[in-house]
């Protein structure tokens, strides 16, 4: 198996992209920490999305992941405790409601979509509120009312189930499932 270090990687980069500037250790240290947040989204999200696209999901997987990280940069939530456990929960954790949004989607009509989708968003809100994350209900109803008139009921019942998984790992049920997934994951060698 191949073990790719984004911490070392970021550092790597940062060392070569700043060389020569007079930045303190400190500055360096941030930068390569935002850096290694940055590389090691965009790895998960590469490797699920492959994954998705393979098994024929790859667009419901991208709305849903884009949506859900949207929520999650402001929120937080519950992680596993290494990067390896964090990919694999993700893939078991949005590859199935994929597939649940690509079925609804192929049989339903987009009236259903709509109020499926509008349904999740209150349940978003209503854990917003309980979380005291106020800042966010307005971020929610802006973004999915761009999403619903840019593009489709469609994107916007794949958004809203992407911001229903995220807000769920905002509260102590999400924290719970996590918890309980890393140590299984543990317990198997992920």
């Amino acid at each position: 198996m191949i073990a790719i270090s984004i911490e070392k990687l970021s550092q790597r980069i940062v060392q070569k992209v700043f060389k020569g500037q007079n930045l303190s250790e400190i500055e360096l240290a941030k930068i390569e920490y935002g850096l290694s947040l940055v590389l090691g989204v965009l790895i998960e999200f590469i490797l699920i999305f492959f994954v998705g696209f393979l098994l024929g999901v790859g667009y419901y997987v991208a709305v849903i992941m884009i949506s859900s990280l949207f929520l999650r940069i402001g929120t937080g939530g519950a992680h596993c405790s290494t990067y390896r456990r964090c990919v694999t929960f993700t893939g078991i954790y949005f590859l199935p409601f994929s597939f649940v949004a690509k079925f609804v989607d192929a049989h339903s009509l987009p009236l259903l979509e709509l109020v499926i989708g509008i349904a999740l968003i209150f349940v978003v809100l209503g854990i917003m509120l309980l979380m005291k994350k106020i800042k966010f209900f307005m971020g929610i109803l802006v973004l999915e009312t761009i999403v619903f008139v840019l593009f489709s009921e469609r994107a916007f019942f794949a958004s809203s189930i992407g911001l229903f998984l995220q807000s769920v790992m905002t509260t102590a049920f999400g924290e719970r499932l996590v918890n309980l997934a890393d140590n299984l994951m543990a317990k198997i060698g992920i």
